[in-house]
């Protein structure tokens, strides 16, 4: 692996880490679980990062980072016994396209429709990329449990 590649995602990783647990912070989030949806936003963060940069798709990237970040809380709120969404929504916000919103308002504005058209689609990309992701794991999540809830039941 190279030293450049290796250096750039533990960048990531630790930016993504430190914005997560400052959203986490400012939605009250305790501080237990901080940690654990940082990690999970800095796992869904380096994963964009690597399949949109070095694969050349980044809706592929946002669905991965995406679908992991959901899978991660899911399945740390069964074993945590709390709510997915106290790790979810934190851990989602830095693949949340926020730039392109802002280079898609800043072309409108200055009247450059072809720049604003091309920024908002990508940028509907991006954001039912990480809905598809969110989907999928949230629905694998509540087919798995309710198979293991009855088949606990039947076992009784």
């Amino acid at each position: 692996m190279d030293i450049r590649l290796l250096t750039e995602l533990v960048k990531a990783f630790a930016f993504s880490f430190v914005a997560v647990a400052g959203f986490s912070i400012v939605f009250n989030t305790e501080i237990k679980d901080v940690w654990w949806g940082s990690v999970f936003g800095s796992v869904g963060w380096v994963l964009y990062t690597v399949i949109a940069k070095y694969m050349g798709s980044a809706a592929g990237g946002y669905t991965a980072g995406a679908f992991t970040v959901a899978v991660f809380s899911e399945v740390a709120a069964m074993v945590l016994k709390r709510p997915a969404t106290i790790f979810l929504v934190p851990s989602i916000l830095p693949l949340v396209p926020g730039g392109g919103i802002y280079d898609m308002m800043f072309a409108t504005v200055s009247g450059d429709l072809v720049k604003a058209g091309e920024a908002g689609y990508k940028t509907l990309i991006a954001a039912g990329a990480i809905a598809l992701g969110i989907a999928v794991a949230s629905s694998a999540a509540r087919i798995f449990s309710k198979a293991i809830r009855s088949h606990i039941i039947r076992r009784q």
